[in-house]
């Protein structure tokens, strides 16, 4: 009651996502939870990653234990990886280890006019819906190769857009790329967003075809013989790629890192 009556009163810094059970200030959590200033997380058989709105990203191995603020860390047991500013104070016990990974930052500019998010797609009424797992935000986002990503954690970068058509995103953008995180592991974002993490086998055909430029109208001469012979219809696959490398391959987190359960 007293860690509730705290977090009612601070202003969360971040979220922790794991494939398994986790605690939160003694608590023991499934999937996720959020995070607040001077928050103790331990895991146990599964790993866990912290992510804060100011960017920094965390992941703890199985059998770890760490306290987090949104500009320091005190690592007290087993191993992290950490990635975050030169400024972000990190305190490590004798029974512990740090990795440093690379520093990226929260939505970056890449060009001028585009920008990068990070999060969970998913696919609600027709629409794809693109949580930011930073800022919370969340975009409805177009655009090419879409579909296969629906389900997974990955990284958008583009320019956007109109009003969004579908609710709880506020902002639209365009996709000019999207590059694969991790695999799976957003069905809790799903259930938050009343979507869903792959797209129904009645709206997999449009949701593909849409993204294929138009074919080109066939000459007179052809048409005829087109009608008499029989067409064949497009067999559409929607494959999740399975990705990975980066930093994190430098950290070998027990039970497989999935950021949830699938």
């Amino acid at each position: 009651m007293l860690f509730s009556a705290v977090a009612l009163a601070a202003p969360a810094i971040g979220i922790v996502t794991a494939s398994g059970h986790f605690s939160v200030e003694g608590s023991q959590v499934w999937g996720n939870a959020t995070l607040f200033d001077g928050t103790t997380i331990e895991t146990s058989s599964a790993s866990s990653e912290l992510d804060l709105r100011n960017g920094v990203k965390v992941q703890l191995a199985a059998g770890s234990r760490a306290r987090i603020w949104q500009n320091r860390l005190v690592l007290e047991k087993g191993i992290a990886q950490l990635a975050a500013p030169v400024s972000f104070e990190a305190r490590v016990s004798e029974q512990a280890k740090l990795i440093r990974a690379p520093y990226r930052g929260v939505a970056m500019q890449v060009a001028q006019g585009q920008t990068v998010h990070t999060g969970c797609m998913v696919y609600k009424d027709g629409h794809f819906l693109l949580q930011d797992q930073n800022t919370q935000e969340v975009i409805e986002v177009s655009g090419r190769d879409l579909p296969p990503n629906v389900g997974n954690r990955v990284e958008v970068r583009g320019a956007a857009s109109s009003t969004p058509g579908v609710a709880p995103a506020t902002s639209a953008m365009n996709v000019a790329s999207v590059a694969l995180v991790a695999q799976g592991g957003c069905l809790s974002v799903a259930a938050t967003l009343d979507a869903r993490t792959e797209i129904p086998a009645s709206a997999a055909a449009p949701a593909a075809a849409s993204a294929k430029p138009p074919s080109p109208s066939p000459s007179p001469s052809k048409t005829a013989a087109a009608h008499t012979g029989m067409s064949t219809g497009a067999k559409i696959g929607i494959v999740a790629a399975i990705g990975g490398g980066g930093a994190g391959a430098a950290l070998a987190l027990a039970g497989g890192k999935k950021s949830t359960s699938q």
